[in-house]
């Protein structure tokens, strides 16, 4: 069986699979490239914010620490008690917030940054106000007499005019040390600097945060185009699967149900699919009219066989119709066998067959009911076409005269009926051809109820 090739036309449904698994996989590459970018957008943010605060609280720290270390140089020249001083030291050699604070500084600032260089400006200048604070700390141990001085204040030499000043004159010196003008000045640019640190801080921080939030918002913006993406995409596959796919399998399903032809239609696949049933559906058909022929016509003669004829009586009695039955034998048919032998005999038949055919209207039925029987039903023919039927009956019965076979002829008998067929008019036909027969055969008769 040969198949028509390359006929389809339209869309491959792998084609269109291939497209939307491609474009499906593009946008989603896209979110999570611009996903990656928000992302690592938020941790710059949280970087920028934790940078801010680790700042901000090592300012503080570094401003607390050197306001703890004036405290305690202060107290100490003033009330020359000794756990001021023992804090003091203890503050800077163990403590060391200063240091520390530092340290936290330097893990998240470089060295370029304008923070940090403020916050070095601040470190120098709390190291010389410490300078001042342990000078006029050791002022007030010489005073006191050296013994049990601290090993870092005892490293500190005393300038000669302060040596071999009085008492009273070091002490004077080491209170305008710790409350002059120089040391106050000192003090207000390590809290100007830190400050200064801080803001510094704050200014980047806001700069990183604009530029991170321009950045998120476009990124959202983004996200949000191609989630739209996303959905149209994920509507056009529904209306592809339905019109390439679904579609199709429905309207499929129907027409096998019903037994027709499919309807070419949806992807290629399918176009393809359907050519291929229908032209098996067509090699079907005309088998299943080959072998319907085969079993309602008589193979001799190519008209209808009895089994034929039964279901056109049973439909005309369904359908009420009027009719005309004729029921023919061909007269002396043993006789012609005898003569001219069954080839006689067939050709004769054939020849009935034929003439029955020529004779009468294309929309009757001619049938074969038996070896030498024929019957015929004529819808719609009421009683005065009887002799129209005469008529025909007689030119059938001149042309088979002239056959090489000698006397062959037809008796029939008629009868019509208003509702179709019944046993009732099949007996009032077979009692019109008896009567044929009563008067010597060759002719017609109608019943006459």
């Amino acid at each position: 069986m040969k198949t028509k090739q390359n006929k389809s036309h339209g869309i491959r449904i792998s084609l269109v699979n291939l497209f939307f698994i491609v474009l499906t996989a593009l946008v989603f590459c896209f979110i999570l490239l611009i996903s990656n970018n928000v992302k690592n957008r938020f941790d710059a943010v949280n970087e920028a914010m934790d940078k801010y605060i680790i700042c901000q609280q090592s300012s503080q720290k570094i401003k607390e620490a050197a306001n703890y270390l004036t405290d305690q140089a202060r107290l100490f020249v003033v009330t020359r008690k000794p756990e001021y001083l023992d804090a003091y030291i203890k503050e800077v050699e163990l403590t060391q917030r200063e240091a520390r604070a530092l340290d936290e500084i330097e893990s998240v600032c470089s060295k370029e940054d304008l923070a940090m260089q403020r916050l070095r400006i601040a470190i120098e200048q709390a190291r010389g106000l410490m300078e001042m604070e342990m000078y006029a700390m050791r002022l007030v141990c010489e005073i006191d007499g050296t013994k049990g001085i601290p090993a870092r204040l005892a490293q500190i030499p005393l300038a000669e005019m302060d040596k071999n000043s009085s008492k009273e004159k070091m002490q004077e010196k080491a209170v305008n040390n710790l409350f002059g003008d120089g040391y106050l000045i000192y003090k207000l640019r390590i809290n100007a600097n830190c400050e200064l640190t801080v803001a510094a801080i704050s200014q980047q921080i806001k700069r990183d945060l604009n530029v991170n939030a321009d950045e998120l918002g476009q990124n959202i913006a983004r996200l949000r185009v191609l989630f739209l993406v996303l959905l149209m995409v994920t509507i056009l596959i529904f209306v592809a699967l339905g019109y390439l796919v679904m579609i199709p399998l429905s309207q499929f399903r129907v027409s096998i149900k019903k037994d027709e032809k499919l309807k070419v239609i949806g992807s290629l696949e399918f176009k393809s699919l359907a050519e291929s049933y229908n032209e098996i559906y067509d090699i079907k058909a005309q088998n299943e009219k080959s072998l319907l022929k085969k079993a309602e016509y008589d193979a001799l003669t190519g008209i209808l066989n009895r089994r034929a004829f039964d279901q056109i009586c049973q439909t005309s009695a369904e359908k009420k119709q009027k009719i005309a039955l004729l029921l023919i034998d061909m007269d002396n048919f043993k006789g012609i066998n005898d003569t001219y032998g069954h080839i006689g005999g067939d050709n004769a038949l054939k020849a009935l067959a034929n003439a029955l055919k020529d004779t009468f209207r294309e929309g009757d039925y001619m049938a074969r009911v038996g070896g030498d029987e024929f019957a015929a039903i004529l819808p719609g023919c009421e009683s005065y076409g009887a002799e129209s039927i005469k008529r025909k009956i007689s030119s059938i019965n001149e042309r088979l005269s002239q056959l090489e076979e000698k006397n062959v002829s037809v008796s029939v008998g008629v009868a019509f009926s208003p509702d179709g067929f019944s046993q009732d008019l099949y007996d009032k036909a077979d009692k019109a051809l008896y009567a044929v027969k009563e008067k010597g055969k060759r002719g017609c008769e109608v019943f006459e109820g």
